[in-house]
């Protein structure tokens, strides 16, 4: 799958698997979301621990989700004809400590999905996917007859 970068980050380790350094603006929270869900969704059985553990906030979700995870082995990447394609982002919220961003995907199958995530900032100077609490039921994922008006459009990334 591809995955945007651009000036607001990733600024260290744009080609590995847990890049970090993006910057403390909507745009930097966006790149970090839309980054960590991705990566967090795909990693294979070998690079998802390294995954969440960088780029994922400590919490009891993480904990839990790590521990599904363990449950399942993902050893080949998505296809490329099966991959959602990121075509941009709403800022739904945004303060210099947190950010809801949603992420649209057109699918493989032309349809459109938003899926809703927050990143926080974190002291070590960047910024970190957020679970939800485990408890929680609500669907992040929707979707969508159109892109929202609201939404950046990201150029094709690698």
């Amino acid at each position: 799958m591809k995955v945007p970068a651009a000036d607001e980050g990733p600024r260290n380790n744009r080609y590995q698997s847990v890049p970090t350094g993006y910057a403390r603006t909507g745009a930097g929270a966006a790149l970090a979301a839309i980054s960590a869900t991705i990566r967090m969704s795909v990693a294979d059985d070998n690079t998802w621990p390294r995954v969440v553990g960088t780029l994922v906030a400590p919490s009891e979700a993480r904990d839990q989700w790590s521990v599904n995870r363990v449950q399942i082995s993902i050893t080949q990447p998505v296809p490329k004809d099966k991959a959602p394609r990121v075509i941009g982002y709403t800022v739904e919220s945004f303060t210099p400590d947190k950010a809801t961003i949603g992420i649209v995907d057109r699918q493989s199958d032309d349809s459109l999905t938003k899926t809703t995530t927050t990143v926080k900032w974190v002291v070590s100077g960047d910024w970190l996917l957020e679970l939800p609490p485990v408890d929680n039921t609500t669907n992040r994922v929707q979707a969508l007859d159109a892109p929202p008006a609201s939404m950046i459009h990201l150029p094709e990334s690698n």
